[in-house]
């Protein structure tokens, strides 16, 4: 087979196209997003497309509610939280950095982190609660009180933190340690 016979017939089942900023390879029902293989199967370049777009939207709205679930606190607010708890110079690097782990939504015991999360009402969905996503991708909803609980037994102890942000049975597993 000559080159341009070989090149003929690997590009005819073969389709490369930019969508939504993304490089999609579509190869017999098989799509390639940025070099990554998808596990769907589509049947036209349009379903890859509306793929890529669907992605792309449900991106971008992560990271809008992201940003604006934080906007609505401002830096003042911010700042008077961190100085209940702290007695440290205020910067907005800090403030910075108590916004993202607060939307992160990463287990800590650190107060600051969970008066912030009280005050923004996007975060507070129930009530008196505070909710979690650990390493593995479990959810955690836990009581002010529990969290207030593990805020005093827990301050000094990040090995046990880590640990209890791994998994929903290492959580689990900590909170039985606790109860006995």
């Amino acid at each position: 087979m000559y080159y341009q016979q070989f090149y003929k017939s690997l590009n005819e089942d073969t389709k490369t196209f930019l969508s939504f900023g993304r490089t999609v390879r579509f190869c017999n029902g098989v799509i390639n997003i940025d070099g990554v293989e998808v596990e769907e199967k589509f049947s036209s370049i349009e379903e890859a497309r509306e793929y890529c777009k669907n992605l792309y939207l449900s991106e971008k709205l992560e990271e809008d509610i992201k940003t604006e679930t934080y906007e609505e606190l401002n830096e003042d607010t911010i700042a008077n939280i961190i100085s209940n708890h702290h007695s440290i110079k205020i910067t907005d690097t800090l403030i910075e950095s108590y916004l993202e782990l607060a939307s992160s939504k990463l287990f800590t015991v650190d107060p600051v982190v969970c008066d912030i999360k009280k005050a923004n009402r996007l975060d507070c969905i129930l009530e008196g609660k505070l909710d979690y996503k650990l390493s593995d991708g479990s959810i955690i909803i836990i009581s002010e009180s529990s969290q207030q609980k593990m805020n005093d037994l827990f301050k000094d102890q990040k090995e046990i933190i880590e640990y209890m942000r791994e998994s929903k049975d290492n959580f689990l597993h900590v909170l039985e340690l606790i109860e006995e």
